[in-house]
């Protein structure tokens, strides 16, 4: 499928309603901010990965809420509505569900 058609199923699914992120979506950097945040907030890690592939980074760490993971893709989510894309992408894992989704141009 071309760039064109994916962006246009990518519009179709957004403003359907319906939640659905394929790798072949991800790998074509179409995920806005909101999009993104939207699609993976409270999501189990194993979704994250099906849907995003291997983060480039994973650190883990233990603390009195329990396991913390931290996973690092880089490019894959556009600035605003701009062409232009965050370097890095955190999503922040706690027990085994997304609670913080971070985007930052600045190594993490």
């Amino acid at each position: 499928m071309n760039l064109i058609g994916r962006f246009t199923v990518f519009l179709i699914l957004t403003f359907s309603g319906i939640n659905l992120v394929s790798a072949d979506m991800a790998d074509s950097h179409q995920l806005s901010e909101f999009a993104f945040v939207k699609e993976f907030s409270g999501k189990s890690a194993e979704y994250v990965r099906e849907a995003l592939g291997e983060p480039e980074q994973v650190s883990v760490r233990e603390n009195a809420s329990g396991r913390v993971e931290f996973l690092v893709y880089k490019d894959l989510v556009k600035i605003g509505n701009s062409s232009n894309r965050y370097k890095y992408t955190q999503i922040g894992i706690i027990n085994g569900y997304v609670e913080t989704i971070g985007n930052t141009n600045r190594a993490p």
